[in-house]
Formats: structure tokens, sequence, C-alpha cells
């Protein structure tokens, strides 16, 4: 078997080493870096067996299917019925089939052989075929690859299951930051409460967080268009993403009433520092990022904003009028804010904290902050006599 890989200079072409097949790469203009074989001649795409696209189609933090179609277009005239087409690469639904009416603009291929796989999770991966021989064929073709192969019957199913994890994610953690704020005003310990009902057979609750991670907005987001380009209600996941936006200004109130309350100053008399921008390894988009818009809010009511984040360049916080400060500087404002949850943040000195701290979410010890004005949210600081 002989298959030809149809990269983007994003691809890591190593994981397809040990593919079970005889392997080319096309690189049409030498730039493509690989110990694989390589070619540039078009004639190659009707010669093999299977030609797999890896565009990447996840441009600035949302889905561009720009460089597939460009990519599809040059094979016009080329690809003959033998040959699989594998598509492995994120998309939304539907994108396998109109792919498929690019390659074959006028219908001349009726029995076109299609495919579409990714992985899902850390050691799965999602197989789909046109027909079954389609999806034996690919199957064969991967099961070399680490990753645990799993099959469903239809390419658009196994292009939707991304999506559905993600916007799943997007809602159950929304349903924990509506019960955090609403147990904010009815002294209630969220937390506590969710770890007991989690006990319960059939109940999986989530911790309330600020959603920081791209794939799960972009996903979430693109339940939404799918819904409104099919006329279809989507009630449920517009709900869960204007309550995840939300979670910047419930942050920003828990602030001021904080300051208020405890140090008996206003808000643009204040400090602020806010811990952690974003939980992918670098920040793919600035749509419905908590954190940014926490920024924001404060520059616009002349609070002094100081950032860390250390994958975040300090343009991108100037842009927003804040200032990137080292994690040390953090303890020196009135007012640190915990966004996301990682060891160094989990780490923080109690007794380096001047006046407040508060965290989106519930990664510090109340004991070890015992004599520090800490709240988080969700995880109400009872004061006696408020609790029978």
């Amino acid at each position: 078997m002989k298959t030809l890989i149809y990269p983007d200079n994003e691809t890591n072409l190593e994981q397809y080493e040990k593919l079970n097949s005889e392997i080319l790469v096309y690189d049409e203009n030498s730039t493509i870096n690989t110990t694989l074989e390589k070619t540039s001649d078009m004639s190659t795409f009707s010669q093999v067996d299977a030609v797999i696209f890896t565009q990447n189609c996840i441009i600035n933090g949302e889905y561009n299917t720009k460089k597939l179609e460009e990519a599809c277009t040059k094979l016009q005239d080329t690809v003959l019925d033998e040959v699989l087409l594998i598509f492995d690469t994120k998309v939304p639904p539907r994108t396998v089939l109109k792919m498929s009416k690019i390659i074959d603009e006028y219908g001349l291929i009726p029995d076109i052989k299609l495919a579409y796989t990714t992985v899902i999770n850390n050691n799965q991966r999602i197989i789909a075929g046109k027909n079954e021989q389609c999806q034996e064929k690919t199957t064969q073709l991967y099961k070399t690859l680490p990753e645990q192969i799993t099959t469903v019957k239809h390419i658009q199913t196994a292009e939707f299951i991304p999506i559905l994890q993600n916007a799943y994610k997007d809602t159950l953690v929304a349903l924990s930051n509506q019960m955090a704020i609403l147990s904010e005003a009815i002294t209630i310990d969220l937390i506590e409460a969710i770890d007991v009902a989690n006990t319960g057979e059939d109940i999986h609750l989530l911790y309330p967080k600020p959603i920081l991670k791209n794939e799960v907005t972009r996903d979430a987001d693109e339940v939404n268009k799918i819904a409104n380009e099919y006329g279809e209600p989507s009630q449920l996941s517009e709900t869960a993403r204007n309550t995840n936006n939300y979670v910047a200004y419930h942050m920003a109130y828990m602030a001021e009433k904080e300051l208020y309350l405890k140090e008996h100053l206003a808000m643009f008399e204040t400090t602020v520092a806010i811990l952690g921008v974003t939980e992918d390894e670098t920040l793919q988009t600035q749509k419905d990022n908590a954190s940014l818009t926490l920024i924001d809010d404060f520059v616009s009511r002349d609070v002094e904003v100081w950032v860390h984040d250390d994958k975040i360049p300090a343009e991108i916080i100037e842009e927003h009028n804040a200032k990137k400060i080292t994690l040390e500087e953090a303890y020196n404002a009135d007012c640190i804010i915990v966004m996301t949850d990682t060891p160094e943040y989990r780490q923080l000195d109690p007794e380096k904290i001047e006046k407040v701290i508060i965290t989106a979410l519930p990664i510090l010890d109340s004991e070890k902050y015992e004599n520090v004005k800490y709240s988080s949210v969700g995880q109400y600081r009872l004061k006696e006599g408020e609790m029978l």
C-alpha cells in the first residue's frame, strides 16, 4: 500500500512515520521539513492508494477551512476513483462532504472514496468512512499508530464528536458557575455541596471556573452557529455561553465587594493583579476570554491592572492598558485574582498577601489562608451566626 500525505507547515509528520503503508509527502514548494520521502509531482495523487489531508482548519481560534479548500481545489481532475481520500484534521460537521464536492466539482466520480479521522482524547482516534470498504482500509492504515481506534458509521457523526465533547464541558461548567453565584447569595458552600452530590451514581458535577480553554468556547459557539444555519433552537448552548462569559463580571463584583467591605477602598483607588489569562499553550484568540474581559472592565473604571501569565506577550496585555508583571510583584497589589489553576498559583504564600485574594476556582487550601482575606467563587467563607 502506498499513501501520500498532503500536509501544511503546521503538520507534525513524525506521527505518521508508523503508518501501515509506504509513505510519500507532497511538498510543492520545498517548505516541508521531514525525513520522509517527498514529491512535488501532482501526478502522484493518482498513483497512490490513499491521500491524507492534514491541513490545519483552526486559525486564530476559529474554524477556517480555507487551506483545506485550496488543497482540494488543486486535486481537481487529478484524483482517480480508486484513491481513498482521508481527512485527518479537526473540522466542523459536513466539511468532508463540502471538500468532496470541490474535488469532484462536476460529479464525475460517483464512487469517490472518502474517510475521516481525528484524535479525540489522549489515546483515542475515531475513524469513519463513506462505506465499509473505506472505513476498513483507513482502519488498517492507522492500526499501527499508538491511539486506540473507535469507528463510527457516518463521517458527519465523527466530525461532530469533538464538538459535542466540548459543548458538554461548557454546559456542565455553566451549571456550576450559575450555582456558584447563587450559592454566595444564600450563603452555601457549593464546593462541599458538589463533593457530596457527586456521591450519587449518575452525578458528575464540576467545580465552578472560568472557561479559558479555546477549544471549549470555539466548539460551544460552533453548536450555536450550526443551529442558526439550520434554523434549529440552541437555547441551552447560548445560555451556557452567556453564563460562562458572565464569570468575568462576577469576579469584578467580588473584588469590588471584598475591597470595600474589608479594606474600605473604592475600586479607582486600587491595584488589581490578575493571575492567568489562558489554559492553552498560547492565547489562540481574545474572543470570549474571561480574563481579558475582566481586565477591560477594571480599566474602564480607572483601576490599575497588573497581569501575570508567562504564556502571554506583554504587547497583548498592554493593548488592554494593563501591565505585565512577575508573580512576585503580584503580592504588592491590593487585590489578587487567580483565574487559572497552575502549580505556581496553588503555592502562593499567604503571608505575603497584603490585602485581599480571590480565586475564580477552588484551588487554595482554606485552612492555610485562614488568616488572609480570601474568598473563592462558590466557596462561601462562613461567618459566625450566619448559618444554622
